[in-house]
């Protein structure tokens, strides 16, 4: 009788132990899509024409703001557990706009963890490009407080 393979959960748990500067998260990897795009742009009433993906072709220009959640992603594919974290500051660069059809890699470090005011504060600057040219799409940092696992900052 042949067992099944249980797959092993190897990120880390997410508290103030293990994020330290210097920690590597990503890269993640993604295409933009019309559906992405088309549901974005209704969800936040765009009106210009650019952020709407054409019916025929697919093409548009994804909201600039439609990819800020990444830094979610990449804390979600190294670390687990956790309520997550409240943003105390979030700031963004927009350096070349993001195509519908788009290959992206988007990858960050921590460049600060610290307590401040008895919590437990991070920053993860990260950056999202394209796949294949490496041209520089976003950059970005958030700050975070950390939460535990009731949902109370730490």
């Amino acid at each position: 009788m042949e067992s099944e393979a249980k797959s092993i959960d190897t990120r880390l748990l997410m508290c103030p132990e293990n994020l330290h500067e210097g920690m590597r998260l990503g890269p993640i990897h993604y295409i933009v899509s019309a559906e992405q795009a088309r549901a974005f742009a209704s969800a936040v009433g765009a009106q210009s024409r650019e952020f709407i993906p054409d019916a025929k072709t697919g093409e548009a220009i994804a909201s600039p703001t439609m990819r800020l959640p990444d830094y979610a992603l990449l804390i979600a594919t190294h670390l687990k557990g956790g309520k997550g974290g409240v943003h105390a500051k979030h700031w963004c660069e927009f350096h070349e706009p993001m195509r519908v059809g788009q290959a992206v890699k988007t990858e960050g470090t921590i460049t600060a963890a610290f307590r401040k005011r008895g919590k437990f504060y991070f920053t993860l600057e990260y950056e999202s490009r394209d796949a294949v040219t490496d041209q520089l799409l976003v950059r970005q940092a958030i700050t975070s407080v950390l939460l535990n696992d009731k949902g109370e900052m730490r």
